[in-house]
């Protein structure tokens, strides 16, 4: 008797013990969630009245057009180009899509991705909640990694475009050449050659700004500035000559000249063709070369577009020249620089406007493709190379 009563005291301070912890756990919750939704609160209404500060406080014009791309467009836009570029990186790795061009396009769409990224936390923030400029931790993350990797994925993603321009040039101009130089080896040789290449490269960046620590409790200030390299000569000849001429001039020129090159040889080799092949093979060689011309002046000039306008306002913006109004070069730097932005946010709606091979994998991917259908079309690749390897057959149906 004495040993149940002894059991049947404990299981009941058990029982109180359990209600307890029970309610003392609800009420911990309770609490927590409280103060959760009272904080996210009050940064809402931080946010809000940050904005309509900004709103209230008379804007030049070219203060308005910074505000509206940078807070209102660019988030959109990159957004939507965030989850276009996951979308692109899983279907490149797909083992269908495997190849040296599908390689150069993974790494662009990393490379993209980070652009948009760190777009959102350099310049967006700034413009959503000013404050978050005046906080250290923040100065830190701006001076020694946002800054400078925003650059280094916007040089990866100029350059990758270049390493996959020369990668379809050699499989239309250099056809026999093309099995021992288009593989996703050597694909990734380059694009770990140019992401070497471009870190090393971007290193000034680095030293473009400084954080600054221990201010006074009353100053409100931005907590980077630049360095005294970034306001010397040293810091304009570095943006000017090399990043702007060498790093994204150049590129410019050479994605430009090879895509030329490619479509005149593509010509070329069709009108050579024309009299060896019936009707029917004359109208899908047309059909390809068609197909091949649309990709490449859309994605190719939707490049030299977007990056040619930013190099251009960024010159006037840097030189400043006496005969030109600066309002009007900072109005059209508000759009120059979110064009960077579109540009790495665009690739995947071009990849499924003018990719017929990268659609069936999409919707394969998605789940959207049926069962049993026909293998995949590479009508990408050139037009007179025939049935080839595996690894030169998917090194043109890159885009």
């Amino acid at each position: 008797m004495a040993s149940n009563a002894v059991e049947t005291t404990a299981a009941a301070m058990g029982n109180v013990d359990l209600t307890y912890a029970s309610s003392s756990a609800i009420d911990t919750l309770t609490s927590t969630i409280a103060t959760v939704l009272s904080s996210s609160l009050a940064g809402v209404d931080e946010i809000s009245k940050n904005m309509n500060k900004e709103m209230e406080a008379p804007m030049k014009i070219d203060q308005y057009l910074h505000y509206l791309m940078s807070a209102i467009v660019g988030p959109i836009v990159c957004i939507l180009g965030l989850i276009g570029n996951v979308l692109s990186l899983i279907t490149w790795c797909r083992p269908g899509m495997r190849s040296s061009t599908g390689r150069y396009l993974t790494g662009q769409a990393v490379a993209d991705f980070g652009v948009l990224l760190f777009f959102l936390l350099c310049d967006s923030v700034q413009f959503w909640a000013p404050s978050v400029g005046n906080s250290e931790v923040y100065g830190v993350f701006f001076c020694y990694i946002g800054y400078p990797f925003f650059f280094l994925t916007i040089i990866c993603s100029i350059w990758f475009t270049v390493g996959v321009t020369v990668d379809r040039y050699i499989m239309v101009c250099w056809l026999t050449k093309a099995k021992r130089l288009c593989n996703e080896r050597h694909a990734n040789f380059g694009l770990l050659l140019i992401t070497v290449n471009c870190f090393l490269i971007n290193i000034p960046h680095f030293a473009s700004f400084s954080p600054v620590l221990d201010r006074a409790e009353n100053d409100t200030g931005k907590t980077f500035v630049h360095t005294d390299f970034e306001k010397g000569s040293g810091g304009q000849f570095y943006e000017f000559w090399i990043h702007c001429i060498i790093l994204i001039l150049i590129p410019w020129v050479s994605v430009l000249a090879m895509n030329i090159m490619i479509i005149k040889k593509l010509n070329k080799t069709n009108k050579k063709m024309a009299d060896k092949k019936t009707n029917a093979s004359v109208m899908k060689s047309k059909q390809s070369e068609n197909q091949i011309t649309r990709l490449l002046l859309t994605v190719t000039f939707t490049f030299l577009f977007f990056i040619g306008l930013q190099c251009i306002i960024q010159c006037f913006a840097m030189r400043q020249p006496s005969w030109a109004d600066m309002t009007k070069v900072s109005s059209a730097f508000a759009f120059a620089k979110t064009g960077v932005v579109f540009n790495s946010s665009t690739n995947f709606l071009l990849y499924c406007l003018t990719g017929r091979r990268f659609r069936k994998e999409l919707a394969k991917m998605l789940g959207c493709s049926k069962r049993g259908s026909s293998q995949l079309s590479s009508l990408i690749d050139h037009p007179s190379s025939g049935p080839t390897s595996g690894a030169s057959t998917t090194s043109t149906t890159g885009i």
